[in-house]
């Protein structure tokens, strides 16, 4: 594959977040603080010299970053900036930046870079070379971008970016996710998809209109909920009224914000910043009741046989060789909030653009419809794992994941310059390894902006690091089996029970929060089908 990008070599220059970083800033640091050793002058010609020694110094250092500053910004391409104080923050944080993303891939290449005000820039990586080595080889993520996310998450597995501690938390948290355990929650998912089918069954004998998206989401928060806080939120019949959804509102639109532009979050300037600092208090203080509930249950039932647990019960009650608790408190909190955030809207807004999706491409929906109905009886409420082994539908799903794939991607850390695959990249630079313009990339896929299931009937992509929905390498999504379990079960009961159709003149927007989610909801009618 041909660079359709530049690389101009900046010899001795290294970028960081600060300006120390910048060639001859230390030094001019040194002459400024041999200026400040030097005497008390009285006024008159040697305070005159001071000044101008001072003035002289301060342009010095301000000439130095100027052409740093603009070799950096020759170094690889991207979007105009407005001024350099800005950068391209006017443009990244719009509700239009994930066409963006596309848009820049294609017309700058598959490396460019974007500017967070005067210091803090990200090179967005595209070329899937580059993010199945970055991924691979597990570069560490990048502090200063997920600080953004820290007072939601704290230190959970998600956010981690000291490695060490990133590896004991993996292995940790490892037994929690096998196979066997995933599958041992399906008694728990087709409890909260009976309730899910009876809202829409009261739906359709009321001829009412639904909102397909919200329901989604309410639907993955009691799952969620139920195995990552160890109770059910009761989400679904609630509706707008359930306490969860309402702070995941507050918080996940400003979160990604704050992800992005890590000085939002630390400046809390905005109210809608506030707001979401506020919301995130009360969601760590419900996960921090649920650890002390699962723990003092955990004493009061020593002795006793249990069914099999829930994710939320292996990783409370686990323990180490010496009887203490595998995990703190604090950690449980972290991890399980992260769980919360990471399994609920991203697998809810992928249920919903499949669906749309699939409405809108009749040749599709029939031999979706053909593989389901003959494989899940239709008086089933809620179809099994043994009624789910259902190719064409692992086809759609994965196709849905990449033409708008819920989740961006991940932020990495270029340690020390690095040449990769003919690129070289600068030491402390913020990587982006983001998969909304390599799922869209010409360049990869055949018609990118076409919805085509087919292209999945060899089974994977050509290229390593062209295909990342759950992420990539061993830091790839813990919960990705979760996820497709809950996906594929609602989305197959849902196409054998129900006529789906979407209110008239509707069109579904997608809008950058947290993750990519409707825009403008999801309104449907459903009715039984009788056969």
């Amino acid at each position: 594959m041909r660079n359709t990008y530049k690389h101009v070599d900046i010899n001795t220059v290294i970028l960081s977040r600060t300006p120390s970083a910048f060639p001859g800033f230390r030094n001019s640091l040194g002459e400024m603080a041999v200026l400040s050793s030097l005497p008390t002058l009285s006024p008159g010609n040697g305070f005159v010299h001071a000044l101008a020694a001072v003035a002289v110094v301060a342009c010095t250092l301000l000439l130095r970053f100027i052409i740093s500053y603009t070799r950096a910004r020759l170094q690889f391409p991207g979007p105009p900036v407005k001024n350099f104080l800005v950068g391209n923050l006017d443009q990244t944080m719009t509700d239009d930046v994930h066409e963006k993303w596309i848009q820049w891939n294609r017309e700058y290449g598959q490396v460019f870079q974007t500017w967070n005000g005067l210091f803090s820039r990200v090179v967005y990586i595209g070329d899937p070379r580059l993010v199945a080595e970055i991924a691979t080889q597990n570069w560490p993520k990048s502090a200063s971008q997920y600080d953004g996310f820290k007072p939601l998450d704290g230190d959970a597995l998600f956010v981690q970016t000291n490695q060490e501690r990133w590896k004991m938390q993996s292995k940790r948290l490892a037994p929690a996710f096998q196979p066997s355990v995933i599958q041992s929650q399906y008694p728990c998912l087709a409890r909260h998809i009976g309730n899910y089918v009876r809202q829409l069954d009261r739906a359709a004998e009321t001829n009412s209109v639904v909102c397909l998206s919200e329901l989604n989401i309410l639907l993955s928060l009691d799952f969620i909920g139920d195995i990552a806080f160890g109770t059910s939120f009761n989400a679904i019949n609630q509706g707008r009224d359930c306490r969860i959804a309402q702070l995941l509102e507050m918080i996940l639109p400003e979160l990604m914000k704050c992800g992005l532009f890590p000085l939002r979050g630390k400046i809390p300037i905005f109210k809608k910043t506030r707001v979401m600092n506020s919301a995130i208090t009360e969601l760590r203080n419900m996960a921090k009741d649920a650890v002390k509930d699962a723990r003092r249950k955990d004493l009061t039932d020593i002795g006793k046989t249990k069914p099999d647990k829930k994710i939320f019960e292996i990783l409370a009650l686990q323990r180490e060789a010496d009887g203490n608790y595998t995990f703190n408190s604090q950690e449980l909190c972290d991890n399980y909030v992260a769980f919360l955030v990471a399994g609920g809207d991203p697998t809810a807004h992928t249920m919903s653009f499949l669906v749309w999706q699939v409405l809108r491409n009749p040749t599709i929906f029939e031999q979706l419809r053909a593989e389901i109905d003959a494989s899940i009886p239709f008086d089933a409420e809620a179809a099994t794992l043994e009624h789910v082994k259902l190719p064409y539908l692992n086809m759609v799903l994965k196709e849905t994941l990449r033409f708008s794939s819920p989740g961006f991607g991940t932020f990495r850390i270029c340690k020390k310059d690095t040449t990769v695959a003919g690129v070289t990249l600068p030491a402390n630079t913020t990587l982006a390894l983001w998969n909304p313009a390599v799922h869209r990339d010409p360049r990869l896929w055949e018609d990118p902006d076409k919805f085509d299931p087919e292209r999945w009937r060899s089974g994977q992509p050509k290229l390593r690091g062209s295909y990342f929905p759950f992420s990539y390498g061993p830091r790839s999504c813990t919960g990705q089996g979760l996820a497709m379990l809950e996906m594929t079960l609602t989305l197959a009961t849902l196409f054998r029970r129900y006529d789906i159709t979407p209110e008239p003149g509707f069109e579904l927007e997608y809008l950058p929060s947290f993750t990519l989610k409707p825009k403008n909801g999801f309104p449907i009618r459903v009715t039984r089908r009788k056969c």
